[in-house]
This record gives structure tokens, C-alpha cells and sequence, in this order.
């Protein structure tokens, strides 16, 4: 069964979301992981819910694969 195409104010919130998230994200700290992100800010500005928060970041980081780093070593 294919997908139905993303709507335009889907991606946009979505973006606007991910921008939320960049500017207060910092890995490694407990208060400003990204469910503290959800929790605190994005939440209260968007209104959206937790699933559609998750769904948002699946989005977009099917659209921005991360790079491997060829000095990283591997297990397998």
C-alpha cells in the first residue's frame, strides 16, 4: 500500500518544529533532551502530541540520513 504525500502545513510544522528542537537541544544534558524539549517548550507552543513529535522527527531524519563517520569503529 503506498503512502499518501506529506501535506504542505504537515512538512512546515514540522520544520518548525525541528527548528524548536535545534535551538534548545543539547546532547548530553539531562534538562534539555529532547523529550524535556517536547515537554517544555514544544508542547506549549504547538500544541501538538507526543506521537506526532516522534513522527515529526522520524520524518525528518528520513529526509536527512546521518552520515557515518569513516573513522568511527565497527562491531561487525
Amino acid at each position: 500500500m503506498a503512502r499518501h504525500p506529506k501535506h504542505k502545513s504537515t512538512k512546515l510544522s514540522a520544520a518548525r518544529v525541528k527548528e524548536m528542537l535545534r535551538l534548545e537541544f543539547e546532547p548530553g544534558r539531562q534538562d534539555k533532551c529532547k523529550m524535556a524539549v517536547y515537554r517544555n517548550i514544544i508542547s506549549k507552543v504547538t500544541g501538538i502530541s507526543e506521537r506526532t513529535f516522534w513522527r515529526y522527527m522520524k520524518e525528518l531524519e528520513a529526509e536527512n540520513p546521518i552520515q557515518e563517520d569513516p573513522n568511527q569503529l565497527k562491531l561487525f
